[in-house]
Parts: structure tokens; sequence; C-alpha cells
């Protein structure tokens, strides 16, 4: 009988075969065991090669450089203001920012910006009304707007604010400026500042001669989607900026009732502008003061609330309001945010040693930097304005 020899696998004749026959003799908890490890050193190889792209990225100089190597550019983004004065109000504006007013006492407008971005911009009005209550309510304004358009018509169509806050009034703006425009004529050609895509980053409670009989009283900080020049058909372009005002709540005996809200105010830059910019536009706004003969005619007017101050106080206490809001703003936030504008340019951030000034550097700087007259910054530093940028020397 002849013995046959059990099958061979045609195992490699190579330096895996050691390993291709555990394998194969392996148990599946083994096995299972095996891939994981392996996972784990694929993941750390594909690290490994991040981390060189990125260093790579990050230091696109060759070598160190030294203080005689580099450019400082001064470019700290400022504003200098000047004397404004008409026959009912002054104030300080930014040097040569356009100033343009509209609307009948207590619905009057003042809005002074630059011409160039209209995201630099400083907007008043000192009541804004209507804005409804409800859909309801709204619904009965259309019922008596068809026997009289010209008493009821604006309030037929004003935009719905149920919640009556301050928050929910600006996201509604472009609406409201557009109702006030289709039935006041002296509104018609004016062009209002656009505000889309609100959305609110930090909110504080008003002091107001107002909030104890107020809806909502409160004071934000948001982002918006805007144009930088007038018209809606421009591309749209990012904004920031401080918010303010009183919204109080009517209910006249004769119809329904709707909101008001007073002491509407706000300030805005290009976003990631207004860390240096808001303490000189909140500045701007304190030094509003109109002429008494305009406080007396606002103040006997039916349409101005008995309890509400007068105008100078109203804009006196929205400044204040804005500059506690800032003054008490969510640090964190302008850190994150300033951090995230270095690196969407590509660049970095570096100090003087005493900390007095701060730049944008090109990215890798800090490694490669081998002066005494920089450090890297610190997170409190990107609370700071930039007073310009560094460049090597070509």
């Amino acid at each position: 009988m002849v013995k046959r020899k059990a099958p061979q696998e045609n195992i490699p004749k190579n330096i895996f075969s050691e390993f291709y026959l555990t394998w194969k003799l392996s148990s599946p908890e083994f096995r299972k065991n095996a891939i994981s490890t392996m996972s784990m050193m694929v993941l750390v190889f594909l690290g490994a090669c991040f981390a060189i792209q990125t260093a790579i990225k990050i230091a696109p100089v060759a070598g160190f450089f030294k203080d005689n190597e580099i450019d400082v550019k001064e470019s700290k983004l400022e504003l200098k203001l000047e004397d404004y004065e008409t026959d009912y109000f002054s104030m300080k504006v930014p040097e040569g920012w356009k100033v343009d007013t509209v609307g009948k006492k207590e619905n009057s407008v003042i809005y002074a910006y630059n011409e160039d971005d209209r995201r630099y911009g400083i907007f008043i009005q000192l009541q804004s009304k209507p804005l409804m209550r409800t859909y309801d309510e709204r619904n009965i304004y259309q019922r008596y707007a068809n026997t009289d358009q010209e008493k009821y018509g604006i309030y037929s169509y004003a935009p719905v604010i149920r919640l009556g806050t301050v928050e929910t009034f600006y996201g509604v703006f472009n609406s409201y400026t557009e109702n006030i425009q289709s039935y006041l004529v002296e509104y018609a050609d004016f062009h209002f500042p656009l505000i889309k895509e609100f959305k609110m980053t930090d909110v504080h409670n008003n002091i107001t001669t107002l909030s104890p009989e107020a809806k909502d009283d409160t004071s934000l900080r948001a982002t918006f989607k805007t144009t930088a020049d007038a018209t809606q058909f421009s591309e749209e372009v990012h904004g920031e900026g401080l918010f303010t005002g009183t919204v109080m709540s009517y209910s006249p005996s004769d119809v329904s009732g709707y909101y008001s809200v007073y002491g509407t105010a706000f300030v805005t830059t290009p976003e990631d502008e207004l860390i240096a910019l808001a303490p000189t536009l909140i500045k701007s706004l304190s030094s509003l003061n109109f002429k008494d003969k305009f406080v007396k005619e606002i103040s006997k007017t039916k349409e101005w609330d008995k309890k509400a101050p007068n105008i100078n106080t109203l804009y006196d206490e929205a400044s204040d309001n804005l500059h506690r809001l800032w003054e008490e703003r969510n640090q964190d936030y302008d850190i994150a945010r300033q951090k995230w504008s270095d690196d969407h340019v590509e660049g970095e951030r570096a100090c003087l040693q005493d900390g007095s000034k701060c730049y944008r550097a090109f990215r890798g700087f800090n490694a490669g930097y081998r002066g005494t007259v920089f450090r890297a910054a610190e997170d409190a530093d990107y609370l700071k304005p930039l007073s310009g940028e560094i460049k090597l020397k070509n």
C-alpha cells in the first residue's frame, strides 16, 4: 500500500512565509487583535504624513531669520472723528463719512456711513414702528385698511415679531424698512442699511428709563450679511455690529395692538474689524446731542410715550448700554475669531516683547524668528487691534 502525503499548501518561499503560516494557524481572536493593531499603525503613519505636510505648509521659508531680514509695515485700523452739525443735532462722526437724515419727529433717522463700504456705519432711529405682535392682530388692521388705507395701511403689512424681542426686531429689519418705505412717502428713496441672516453672538440686558415697562430691553452683538453698496443686487459680504433698542407693547382701544422700538441704534463694521473700531463708533454715538428746540418738539408729540425720557437721555442710555455690552463681551469668542481670521489668510500673530503692539505675520514666522524684538502672541493679545503686518525682505 502506497502511503499518500498530506496535501501541502503552496507557501511562498520568502521573508513573509512565517507570518503567513502564523496567520493561517491563528485563532479568530488573534486575527481580530492583529487587524486592530495594523489599523492603528496605518493611522499613525497617516498622521505622521499629515504632520509633515503641515510642517511644510507652516514653514514656507527655508532656515531662520533675524530682525534685519524682516519688514514691519505700520497700518493700524482706526477712525478719526470730526464735528458734524445740523439745525436739529450735532455729533462727532468718522472723518470722510456721509450723513443722511430722513423722517419726521419721533420717526427721524440719522445714518452715517462710509460710501465706499456701507458695512462701516452708525444708524439711529428715535422710534421704530409699527411692528405687529401677532398675525391675528395684523389681520384686524388689514380689514380696517380696506376702509382707511391712509391711517391703517402701514400697520396692515408690518412684520410680525411674536417674541417681542430686540433680536427678532433686527431679524426682520429689512421687512420693517420696506414697509415704512411703502407707506410713508418721505422714506421712499432713502437707502436704509441691509441686514440679512442676522445671528446674535452675545446679549446683555439694558439699563434704561423704560426698562420696567419694556417687553424687552437688550443690547446685542451679532454677525450678518449685507452688500458693500446701497443696492440689494451686489455681492453679499459679511458684517458685524452692536445693536440696541427697547421694545414697548401698546394696545390702543380703537383697533388692535402693536410693538414700537425706542432708541433704535447700531454700529457696524466688516466682520473681524469690530474689535478695532467698536470703541470709536460707540464714542461717536455717545457724542450725539439734539438741539433743545427739537427735544421739546419730540417730547410734546402724542406719539411719544409719556414715560419715555427725552431723546438726549434716550441716546445717552443707548451708548452706555453698547459700551457696557462691549466691555463685558465674551472675550473667548473674540480670541477664537481672531485666530480663525489669521489662519484664513495663512498668517499668524506676533507682538512686541512688551505687548504694546501686535502684527499679522506670515505663517511660520514665530517658528523661524531668531530676533529680539517680537514674541509669539498669547491669548490676551488677540483682544488687541492689529498695528500692521510683518513680511520678509525681498
